[in-house]
């Protein structure tokens, strides 16, 4: 392995001597000062109408052209709502810059102007994939999540759980900071995000040292719309959703933008109604040495929501090197479900026992994130100090009552169950970029974190009218961790190099009240010693002629568990697959390498990654078989491998259609282990050995239909894959959307399809000592939506720029 890496170092290093000349710029608006992305930018050779390269800009504004021959060009730059730029060029023996360009705005082409049809826009960056969401047709209406499901390498399953590269371990931020969003509560605050507050997401699957290194397949990072265009620009919007089975919900939001030369303000208002039809179908085999029982279990479940999601936020401008900001966002809701469930106990065909069970519950949340962020320029190159202070807090409370009636209908059990709790977080952090010529970047930053989690549960039996003190649990967690880092990157000709390495310190405690056996109240405490982690990560690309570039980079990340993974509650809400948390789990410990290579076309586009992830401490949820009974917990198992190759494309075809594409072929591996249940050691779980080869694919059409009439089909497939102790079968689904505009396009009417085929289920095998499951859920069938929005304003809402807390790596931005 030493020697093959070796060689391909010395290829890079290497590579340079045949290096052509580069020519970079930075393209802004000419009255707000502000970057612009997304430009078209074309060389075009003298006496010649054809480009022979071609670029957009980056979220800075910045674009570059490497690998140009000696000669006279044309550079020709063009903007929707802009006047077109067109310079002469000399390309000689020297690197080109040509500093800042300034577009002008047409108002007369902004007033005129019909857009046919926009696709979602897709850039490549050295550490990150950039996705374009605002015009996203299928997601019109939904929310965070239905846009998540629509991103390559992104899987959103029924519950709202995400996973990259099919990996759950992976952060969600929001406009490059965690937000507060835990694996615990990020699938309802993210269900209850409309989908219109979002500009962008980034895909990060191997982060650098500068960013938090949680999440062992990397980052998604959710960038919010902000309109900076000087003047005011709003937006009213009502609509409809209808889930097949299920009452129809409704959709309604406001936002208003007001920029000025010193001020930038916003205010978006969202509020959300929906409802649900799932259910499920179990069948398990109980095993012992001398007969098998046959569990069937179904089940029906209505569950809904509704809230208001509010964000806010002002920017001033102090000064030409000082500019304050003060942003937040806030979620308030409830929730409820209905769960029905029915258990067959059978032995040879001969039924045993048969009982049925009645769930309900209700239950509240609220959120909210407030930051106050400070810029200083030291220059105009680009080198700054960037402070931020925030504080996020998520609540939640529900009560579930839980009434068993055997096959008579006689009421055997009546229990409600109470369960509170939430976390708090306080961030702060510091960030400084020092430009060191134009091609060189240093920076360094510190940052802390302090979170506290509680999580408090109790029971009541109504047919005795007395508390159950075995439900009783109040679990208590804090968490600080200091974290310093520091990178280092330079661009030799068409080589980009960067390395970095991020220390961080954890401090952690917690504490568990429960009654034992004979009813004695206990305490217990972790008895956990600080720890510093160090996590390095190294980047190098190479720009070849014709728009062809290589990258080779490294990371190391770490999964740390936290909430219900740890929380020893005991969840009764099934009888028959009781589920609780360990306390006593060990982070994941991942390195991850990948190769890249990326292509530009004048229409098309292409990204081909090489992967190699491998794991330590793999956590999975693992299965006791207890008396008749499944015991669910989450337990440090093996090792596992992921071996694979993604191909994301862009492709624009006969003027019309614009496709996004991506194949994901991975080859995973995970050792044998054995493991014991942390309250029984006697109960034991074989992991085998495991492999398989997967694959998953995923296309988004855009079509335009007509000059006002624009539409969207987006269809994926997964194909089975492994978890511990089993696999999860295949999947598919198909998307659609239609818009059409009218009233000069301040009127817009949205019509979208989720799951076409009402084929997203999830269905999985499993097996242990002494069980077999089959077990087949939905938690939706297809869902129908419609909505109106109306944009009114002094000017058209022409792009929003990017919020910059991402705090981006470009080496390409470096001038």
């Amino acid at each position: 392995m030493k020697k093959y890496f070796s060689i391909l170092i010395l290829i890079f290093l290497t590579l340079p001597a045949f290096a052509l000349q580069t020519i970079r710029g930075k393209i802004v608006d000419a009255g707000t000062q502000a970057p612009l992305d997304f430009v078209n930018v074309a060389l075009i050779k003298q006496n010649s109408e054809t480009p022979t390269a071609g670029v957009v800009s980056d979220g800075n504004g910045n674009f570059l052209l490497p690998n140009v021959a000696n000669g006279k060009y044309t550079l020709r730059i063009t903007f929707v709502g802009y006047n077109p730029i067109e310079l002469p060029l000399n390309v000689t023996n020297n690197e080109l810059n040509m500093g800042t360009i300034k577009l002008v705005e047409n108002s007369k082409a902004l007033k005129e102007l019909e857009v046919l049809g926009q696709g979602t826009q897709m850039r490549f960056d050295i550490d990150k994939k950039v996705f374009s969401v605002d015009q996203n047709i299928a997601s019109a209406g939904g929310s965070a999540s239905e846009v998540l499901q629509n991103i390559p390498s992104v899987d959103v399953d029924q519950e709202g759980n995400i996973s990259l590269r099919n990996s759950s371990s992976v952060e969600v931020w929001i406009n490059g900071k965690p937000s507060g969003l835990t694996a615990d509560n990020r699938a309802q605050i993210l269900q209850q995000m409309p989908a219109e507050s979002i500009e962008s997401i980034e895909v990060m699957t191997n982060p650098s040292a500068r960013f938090n290194p949680e999440g062992t397949s990397g980052i998604i990072n959710i960038v919010l719309k902000k309109n900076r265009k000087a003047g005011y620009y709003g937006s009213v919007s009502a609509g409809t959703l209808w889930s097949q089975g299920s009452k129809p919900g409704g959709t309604l939001g406001a936002n208003i933008n007001y920029s000025s030369g010193k001020f930038d303000a916003y205010l978006n208002l969202g509020y959300r109604n929906m409802n649900f039809t799932g259910g499920s179908d179990i069948m398990r085999e109980n095993y012992n040495a001398t007969d098998t029982t046959v569990l069937n279990q179904e089940s029906t479940m209505k569950r809904g929501f509704n809230g208001m999601f509010t964000r806010a936020g002002i920017d001033y401008r102090l000064n030409d090197k000082n500019t304050l900001s003060l942003t937040g966002f806030g979620m308030l809701g409830g929730g409820y479900s209905d769960n029905n469930i029915g258990y067959q106990f059978s032995q040879n065909n001969n039924i045993l026992r048969e009982y049925s069970r009645v769930n309900t519950g209700l239950g509240d949340r609220k959120s909210y994130n407030i930051a106050l962020d400070h810029k200083y320029d030291l220059d105009k190159n680009g080198s700054n100090i960037m402070t931020s202070l925030s504080y996020s807090s998520h609540a939640r409370n529900e009560d579930n009552t839980y009434v068993q009636k055997d096959a008579g209908s006689v009421t055997t059990s009546n229990i409600t169950q109470k369960m509170g709790g939430g976390n708090s977080q306080w961030l702060f952090k510091i960030d400084y970029t020092q430009k060191i010529g134009e091609n060189t970047r240093l920076e360094a930053g510190w940052q802390t974190k302090d979170e506290t989690r509680g999580s408090p549960a109790s029971a009541y039996d109504n047919s005795k009218n007395d508390s159950i003190k075995s439900y009783f649990n109040e679990f208590d967690y804090y968490e600080r961790i200091h974290s310093a880092y520091m990178t280092f990157g330079s661009r030799f000709g068409n080589l980009s190099l960067q390395a970095g390495l991020r220390g961080e310190y954890q401090i952690k405690e917690w504490e568990n009240a429960y009654y034992d056996v004979n009813n004695v109240l206990q305490n217990d405490k972790s008895n956990y010693k600080p720890a510093l982690q160090l996590f390095p990560s190294a980047y190098l690309a190479y720009s070849l002629p014709n728009q062809n570039e290589l990258q080779l980079n490294y990371s190391r990340r770490i999964n740390r568990p936290r909430g219900r993974e740890i929380n020893p509650f005991r969840d009764y809400s099934d009888s028959t697959s009781i589920s609780f948390g360990n306390p006593d789990l060990l982070p994941e410990l991942t390195s991850s390498f990948e190769f890249n290579y990326l292509k530009s076309w004048d229409k098309h586009s292409l990204s081909a990654s090489a992967y190699y992830r491998f794991t330590d401490d793999v956590r999975q949820n693992v299965r006791f078989l207890n008396n008749g009974t499944l015991e669910n917990t989450w337990m440090n198992v093996s090792k596992s491998n992921y071996t694979g190759v993604e191909l994301v494309a862009k492709n624009r075809l006969f003027k019309i259609l614009n496709l996004t594409s991506s194949l994901n072929f991975y080859y995973s591996t995970m050792a044998a282990d054995s493991v014991s249940s942390i309250y029984n050691p006697a109960l034991t779980a074989i992991i085998p050995a495991q492999e398989m080869f997967s694959w998953s694919g995923r296309v988004m059409a855009n079509l335009i239909l007509g000059k006002n009439t624009s539409a969207q089909i987006t269809g994926d497939y997964s194909s089975p894959r492994l978890i511990a102790q089993g696999s999860q079968t295949s999947s598919y689904a198909i998307d659609l959307g239609v818009r059409q505009t009218f009233l000069d396009r301040n009127l817009s009417l949205n019509l979208m399809v989720r799951d076409l085929l009402n084929s997203r289920n999830r269905n999985t095998i499993t097996y242990g000592n002494g069980f077999y499951q089959e077990a087949n859920s939905y938690f939706h069938g297809r869902m129908i939506g419609l909505t109106v929005t109306y944009n009114f304003g002094n000017m058209k809402p022409k792009r929003t720029e990017r919020r910059q807390d991402t705090q981006e790596m470009d080496m390409d931005g470096m001038e």
